[in-house]
């Protein structure tokens, strides 16, 4: 099992849709796949349509015992456990909520805090053959909680100068994390919002090989399309579902196989 987080402390690089597009085309593939959304926005829940859950034929909202938090902070006097994911668009997703917030002013309180989602993870191997992670866009404890719990990060960075920026204080942080995570990699620079009519989004482009193609593989770039991905997360369907015709499709495949071919695995 392959546990893979998303991590960029920045808001607004597409790490909700890279994950939400990543996983549905892994799952196309033929893998196993889980989601967790460890964000409070919730974006990744709501951006597959998973805005109520349906159990024993009745419909109800999602709760705080439908998140992580019974993994991270439930009761102590029972084996702390994932509560069973919702199944959407051929995946499985543990959702989001507002009220995970709350683990952010609790967690350092707790003996081994940090290390509890890596801890509740672990039984789920035989199911999975990969975890994504979608963290919230911060450096806190849940961004924390969700590096530490991975094997593997995927930097969704936008083709821009602000993209770029970010990217350095990314690079220090992941450098910190692997202080308690030693096996951490990163293992893709996933590259997002290219526009190819722009000279600024070529030369970011550019310079992003020429100052971290060290780091970690760079992807070939998703393109911006400012209508098509808010209509997508609109009908709560990953893009490849939603844009059936066209290249978008493409582009998120050759993406997925390149996070593969990071991670030694043959796709062909």
């Amino acid at each position: 099992m392959n546990v893979i987080t998303f991590f960029n402390h920045a808001g607004g690089v597409g790490k909700s849709s890279c994950v939400r597009d990543v996983g549905y085309t892994l799952g196309q593939m033929g893998y196993r796949v889980l989601l967790i959304d460890a964000d409070p926005q919730a974006n990744l829940t709501d951006w597959l349509g998973v805005r109520t859950i349906e159990e024993n034929g009745i419909v109800r909202e999602i709760e705080l015992d439908d998140t992580l938090f019974p993994a991270i902070l439930g009761d102590d006097d029972v084996e702390l456990a994932l509560p069973s994911p919702v199944h959407i668009h051929g995946m499985d997703l543990i959702p989001g909520h507002l009220d995970v917030a709350t683990i952010e002013p609790l967690l350092p309180g707790q003996l081994m805090g940090v290390l509890r989602l890596k801890d509740a993870l672990r039984p789920l191997a035989p199911q999975y053959d990969f975890v994504l992670i979608d963290p919230p866009p911060s450096l806190g404890q849940l961004s924390a909680l969700s590096v530490m719990a991975a094997d593997h990060v995927v930097v969704p960075v936008p083709a821009s100068g602000k993209g770029l920026k970010g990217l350095q204080t990314v690079s220090v942080m992941l450098g910190r994390f692997r202080k308690g995570n030693p096996a951490l990699k990163l293992s893709l620079i996933l590259v997002t919002q290219y526009n190819d009519t722009t000279n600024h989004s070529r030369e970011s482009l550019a310079q992003l090989h020429a100052q971290f193609a060290r780091l970690a593989p760079i992807s070939t770039p998703l393109t911006y399309r400012p209508a098509l991905y808010p209509d997508s997360q609109l009908h709560g369907a990953p893009l490849p579902l939603f844009s059936r015709r066209g290249p978008v499709g493409d582009e998120i495949m050759d993406v997925t196989r390149q996070l593969l071919s990071s991670l030694g695995i043959d796709h062909a």
